[in-house]
């Protein structure tokens, strides 16, 4: 009976050309998830943004509403000034002006940051309380219009 045997240069080649296989099948495969995770959550984040921008231009109308309505005796002057006004016997509005710049809108806390008027209209200044987004509006006679 004859044995024949392999050439020691070419013994054992077969168990690490097999792992080296497995382990580039794995890694091909997990960057394969990572990307499927990565563009899967991208629909989610870009709800996320608009609507986190819904609630700012829904802010903006509440607040145009306000200065037209009930707080109409502090639209012609700017934010800065309003404290003046409500201590004043004049007008009529919550004494707690830090409670009425925020307002509650589909969840999510939004604050006014600043109000200046202007010939025409008005510009206010809206964040989310967390200060995430902001985004500048015009309140004027034909309505709300987002300025950035």
């Amino acid at each position: 009976m004859l044995l024949r045997s392999s050439p020691p240069a070419e013994a054992g080649f077969a168990l690490p050309l097999a792992i080296t296989g497995a382990l580039l099948l794995l890694l091909s495969s997990l960057s394969l998830q990572a990307l499927m995770l990565h563009t899967r959550s991208l629909p989610a984040l870009e709800h996320k943004q608009r609507q986190a921008e819904d609630q700012l231009a829904s802010a903006a109308q509440r607040w145009a509403a306000e200065l037209q309505g009930r707080l109409a005796c502090l639209q012609p002057l700017p934010s800065a000034m309003w404290q003046q006004v409500v201590l004043s016997a004049g007008c009529t509005v919550p004494a707690d002006l830090e409670a009425l710049r925020k307002l509650q809108v589909g969840g999510a806390a939004v604050e006014l940051v600043d109000w200046h008027p202007q010939t025409g209209g008005g510009s206010l200044l809206l964040q989310l309380a967390d200060g995430a987004l902001k985004r500048r509006y015009w309140l004027g006679a034909l309505g709300v219009k987002e300025l950035g």
